[in-house]
C-alpha cells in the first residue's frame, strides 16, 4: 500500500483482483440459487439472460429463484430471506445492482457471482466473470470463494451508512452520471459519451478538505477526487492502482487543479488501453473524511448519481470499511 501523503504517477499493477492475497474458502455444491436481474441492464436483455441461467441451473438439479431488482435500497429487504436461504446469489446486472445488495450479502455470507449486464460491470470483469453460463458452472464445480471488503459512506444528511464496492468520486464522471441519473429505460455507451461530452463543456471541480485517519492531507483545494476500494475503475487508466477489496483500507486520490485537458488525456489513454499517468496524490487509510466547500456538487458511487441529489456545501462525508466482508465466488 502507498503511504499517506505519497505522490505517485499511475502505473499498471501486475496483480488484479483475482490474484491479490487469495484466501479461498471451500463451498458445498449449491442446492438453491437466487438470480436477481436488473431489467434496464444489458440494453434490456437481462431478463432473457436470467431465464436462460435459470433453465440451465435447473437442468443441473439446482432450485432457482428469479427476482427483479429494486430501484430503492430499502426494498431489497424483501429479498433478505431469499438471500439467507440461498447457497449462491447470481446478479445479472451492473455495479449499481450489486451495490444495493452488499449489506444483505455481508450479513448472510451467501457467495456472489455477477453476470456483466451494466455499462461497465466493473465488479464482474474484475473477477473474470462473464455472461457465459459455462463459466458459472465451472466456478460452481470448483467450489471456492474469497472474502472481499466493501466501503461505507455516511455523514451530514445521510441516514445510516450507504455501501459501495468500487469507488466514489467527484469530477467529470459525477457530473456525467448526474445528467444520466434521472433517465428511464436501457442505457448504452452512446448515451454516456454524449452526456460526458456535454458535461465537459461546463466542467468545474469541487473544493474540498480531505482528512485521512485524523490527519489533514488536502486543505481546501479544488480538484478531482476519488475514494476507492478497488483499482477497477476506468478500465486501463489505473487511476487508483493500489486500491484493493482484499484489504480493510481505502485509497483516496486527488488531482489538484484538474483541468479539461486531463479529461482529454483520459479519453485518449482509454482508446490506447494505457494508464493515464496523471499527477494524482494518493493517501491510504481506514477512515477518510471529505468536506465540500463553496458549492454543492454531485457524487458518483459505483456508476450511480448518489442519492439523486448533490452533496451540500460545507457538509462532510465519512468513508470507512464495513467490518464484515462479502464472499465472492472464485472464477478458476
Amino acid at each position: 500500500m502507498l503511504a499517506n501523503n505519497t505522490i505517485f504517477s499511475s502505473k499498471v499493477n501486475s496483480d488484479n483482483l483475482s490474484q491479490q492475497n487469495r484466501v479461498l474458502i471451500e463451498l458445498p455444491a449449491p442446492k438453491q440459487v437466487l438470480v436477481i436481474f436488473n431489467p434496464i441492464s444489458s440494453a434490456g436483455n437481462s431478463i432473457s439472460r436470467a431465464v436462460d441461467f435459470e433453465k440451465t441451473l435447473t437442468s443441473h438439479g439446482i432450485t432457482v429463484i428469479v427476482s427483479e431488482s429494486e430501484k430503492k435500497m430499502r426494498r431489497y429487504r424483501r429479498m433478505a430471506t431469499d438471500i439467507v436461504e440461498s447457497d449462491l446469489v447470481v446478479v445479472v446486472g451492473g455495479d449499481g445492482t450489486v451495490r444495493k445488495l452488499l449489506r444483505a450479502l455481508s450479513r448472510a455470507q451467501t457467495p456472489l457471482y455477477v453476470v456483466p449486464g451494466g455499462n461497465e460491470s466493473l465488479i464482474a470483469r474484475s473477477y473474470n466473470m462473464s455472461a457465459n453460463i459455462d463459466d458459472l458452472l465451472r466456478a460452481i464445480t470448483f467450489g471456492k470463494c474469497q472474502e472481499q471488503y466493501f466501503g461505507l459512506i455516511s455523514g451530514n444528511g445521510i441516514q445510516g451508512k450507504k455501501p459501495f464496492f468500487i469507488m466514489a468520486s467527484m469530477g467529470l464522471d459525477s457530473l456525467t452520471v448526474k445528467r444520466i441519473g434521472k433517465r428511464t429505460g436501457p442505457l448504452n455507451d452512446t448515451i454516456y459519451a454524449w452526456q460526458g461530452t456535454t458535461a465537459l463543456f461546463s466542467l468545474h471541480h469541487p473544493t474540498v478538505t480531505i482528512t485521512v485517519d485524523g490527519r489533514v492531507t488536502v486543505n481546501r483545494e479544488s480538484g478531482y477526487v476519488i475514494v476507492a476500494n478497488s483499482s477497477a475503475y476506468a478500465k486501463n487508466l489505473m487511476l487508483v492502482p493500489d486500491a484493493s477489496p482484499t484489504t480493510d483500507k481505502l485509497v483516496v486520490g486527488f488531482l489538484p487543479g484538474s483541468q479539461r485537458k486531463h479529461e482529454l488525456i483520459k479519453a485518449v489513454k482509454i482508446l490506447q488501453h494505457k494508464p493515464a499517468n496523471l499527477p494524482l496524490q494518493y493517501f491510504t487509510g481506514a477512515n477518510i473524511s471529505l468536506t465540500l466547500h463553496d458549492l454543492d456538487y454531485p457524487l458518483q458511487v459505483d456508476g450511480d448519481y448518489f442519492r439523486n441529489r448533490d452533496i451540500k456545501a460545507e457538509n462532510t462525508l465519512e468513508f470507512s470499511i464495513n467490518p464484515k466482508p462479502i464472499r465472492v465466488l472464485f472464477q478458476p
